[in-house]
């Protein structure tokens, strides 16, 4: 059996939506993500929740699992203490189906060895999407490549641009008048056209206004940011919180997560 990414599989619940990342040859265990929408401080309800989720996807898949909580903004919530201590590890003795538990980290030494052979996940995971290692290999590679040929094109003209004018310029001096009067004439128009509007004989478009006034505002919120750079920082991280919030919240929806 070939290296697989397995897709993740996500769930809603009351409060929180739950994220499982099977194992795959990255990683000997899978791993489940609770992201609490609200409550962050209720760490009883969440320790029982995630004591809740070990016994849900080892029953699913006796695949050895770690669990972690999550507030809206992603960060870890320290349901039992220390980080290391906040995460909830299991796995499932398939000798007498009983549940092995620890608050805390196992050792790989620790966790059955066979629970993460390519053969068993892939018999476990029989129900789960899964990507071979070259496949998104490939995909990475014609990506990449498209990119290329894009960033070729625009140096292309870039430089055609270079060739072409200087071209130009040197066919009018070689005494092509008309091409010269052209070339004169469309350098005319476009500074006339410039007078015009900033003696405001023209008024501008609709686009045109939104943009004086976007940069009219940019340069006053510049100011500002020059003469408080803390404030500014701690509002860029509120910004930054805020968008991972809404984008948690939208998630939450998606999934159909009921409040708590």
């Amino acid at each position: 059996m070939p290296n697989v990414y397995r897709d993740k599989i996500k769930e809603g619940r009351t409060g929180y939506f739950v994220t499982y990342q099977p194992a795959d040859y990255r990683l000997p265990f899978a791993s489940v993500d609770l992201v609490f929408l609200e409550g962050a401080n209720d760490t009883v309800r969440m320790a029982q929740a995630m004591e809740d989720e070990l016994e849900i996807w080892l029953t699913r898949y006796a695949v050895p699992v770690m669990v972690s909580a999550f507030d809206a903004k992603e960060d870890l919530i320290h349901v039992r203490g220390g980080s290391g201590e906040s995460h909830l590890m299991g796995y499932r003795d398939l000798k007498d189906g009983q549940i092995v538990r620890r608050w805390g980290l196992f050792t790989d030494d620790e966790l059955p060895q066979e629970q993460a052979k390519a053969e068993y996940l892939q018999g476990i995971y029989h129900d789960v999407g899964f990507r071979d290692q070259a496949t998104v290999q490939d995909t990475v590679n014609r990506e990449y490549k498209s990119t290329a040929r894009t960033g070729k094109l625009i140096g292309f003209l870039i430089v055609g641009f270079g060739i072409v004018v200087p071209f130009l310029i040197e066919i009018v001096s070689m005494g092509i008048a008309w091409l010269g009067y052209a070339l004169s004439a469309i350098s005319i128009s476009v500074g006339a056209y410039k007078v015009a509007k900033a003696l405001g004989w023209i008024e501008p478009s609709k686009k045109e206004k939104e943009k004086a006034e976007l940069e009219r505002k940019m340069s006053h919120y510049f100011w500002h940011c020059e003469r408080n750079p803390e404030a500014f920082n701690r509002l860029k991280a509120q910004n930054f919180d805020r968008e991972i919030m809404e984008r948690t919240h939208k998630e939450a929806e998606g999934l159909g997560v009921k409040k708590a």
